[in-house]
């Protein structure tokens, strides 16, 4: 959607200006907000993600605060994962599920105080849904929309550039810490988080009026690095695995089906939404899984926007979910949601695509950096 196009009922975020300045082509909302993408060279924002270091407008992951005597006792009953040992300054990948056990949404929890955690959402209301929980919950908490808005920087000299903002102490920061903290007199709380599976980090932003200064401060300090303006990468989340809400995930998905049986703990002390559900699934099993596929052939150049079909023999089996051309593995590579007869390694079927059939097999995931040590590796 171009600019002029823009509905005011779909708010800009504080970063919105710079965005268009460094050539935001294009918007789309997201959480009622306008995310900016196709900054017009794609190719090359993934190039600069996995040597260099972008920087992204995230500010649609809107954040949901949930604080007070009762904070972790709700954030608890919302997660199927066990959050016990999470300290004041650790994040986690949490999924929220409602009483069928399907996912609602996949944050990112933040916990900034022993009373007071963050969940940095993907599309969809977890405000309204956390609201409408805690009306019934009987507890003592308090659930609101604070004004933090996240960038991301990415990429393996990301480190350098915060180490600019922040400071060189900043770089003892762990994989999945947060702290707040200050760049230049702004606040902002600084997560070691993001969207890439490389090392990165989201800055959150946390006086709306100075969305633009905090921009020309990140482009300062980075220009010496190779830092460029992106968005999210789709090319580097699917080779890492990612799962993408709304696009991979949908609300009809339970944890089982998307691989991501590590998010649950079925006895965990105090229950969750969605226990006795998933108790059910996981006794049951489920009919369909999520895989990662290769792609025969030349790189597809359409975009998938709605799933494909997969075929077996005649048969519809399941379908795409996401693809990519990944310049490095020099392949098409994506996810397929499959009946569970067919997600062995090795299993190929007919992809039904715009531009004809074409043959795939089953592999493992993620398809780059299978042990995931990029983004846990030390900074100093």
């Amino acid at each position: 959607m171009k600019r002029h196009a823009l509905n005011p009922r779909i708010y800009k975020s504080p970063f919105f200006e710079s965005t268009v300045k460094y050539g935001a082509g294009d918007f789309v909302p997201y959480n009622g907000m306008w995310m900016p993408y196709n900054y017009g060279d794609t190719l090359g924002e993934y190039w600069a993600t996995i040597n260099a270091v972008t920087l992204w407008d995230v500010s649609v992951q809107k954040i949901i605060e949930i604080s007070g005597p009762d904070a972790y006792k709700f954030m608890s009953l919302l997660t199927p994962r066990d959050i016990s040992k999470l300290k004041p300054g650790r994040c986690r990948y949490v999924i929220l599920t409602n009483a069928d056990g399907n996912i609602l949404n996949d944050p990112v929890l933040l916990r900034l105080a022993e009373d007071r955690f963050w969940l940095s959402t993907a599309d969809s209301d977890v405000l309204m849904w956390a609201q409408g929980v805690s009306v019934f919950a009987n507890m003592d908490v308090n659930i609101s929309a604070p004004e933090a808005y996240p960038v991301q920087l990415q990429g393996p000299k990301s480190p350098k550039v915060i180490a600019a903002l922040c400071g060189e102490e900043i770089l003892d920061l762990g994989y999945y810490h947060c702290v707040a903290t200050e760049i230049d007199g702004i606040p902002v709380v600084v997560s070691r988080t993001g969207f890439s599976a490389e090392v990165g980090f989201e800055i959150y932003l946390m006086d709306k009026t100075r969305g633009d200064e905090l921009w020309e401060l990140i482009i300062k300090v980075g220009e010496p690095h190779g830092l460029i303006v992106s968005s999210p990468n789709r090319i580097r989340r699917i080779e890492a695995g990612i799962l993408d809400y709304r696009s991979d995930v949908l609300v009809t998905n339970n944890p089982y089906e998307m691989g991501m049986d590590r998010l649950v703990k079925l006895d965990k002390e105090g229950g969750f939404i969605g226990q006795a559900a998933l108790q059910k699934i996981s006794a049951e099993g489920v009919a369909q899984k999520i895989v990662g596929i290769f792609i025969e052939g030349a790189a597809l150049e359409t975009h998938n926007e709605n799933r494909w079909p997969i075929t077996k023999a005649g048969q519809q089996i399941g379908e795409l979910t996401a693809f990519v051309y990944s310049p490095r593995l020099e392949r098409n590579i994506g996810y397929a949601l499959l009946d569970v007869a067919h997600i062995e390694v090795g299993t190929t079927f007919a992809l039904e695509t715009p531009e004809g059939v074409r043959q795939a097999e089953v592999t493992t995931m993620p398809f780059v950096d299978k042990d995931k040590k990029i983004p846990r590796q030390k900074l100093r």
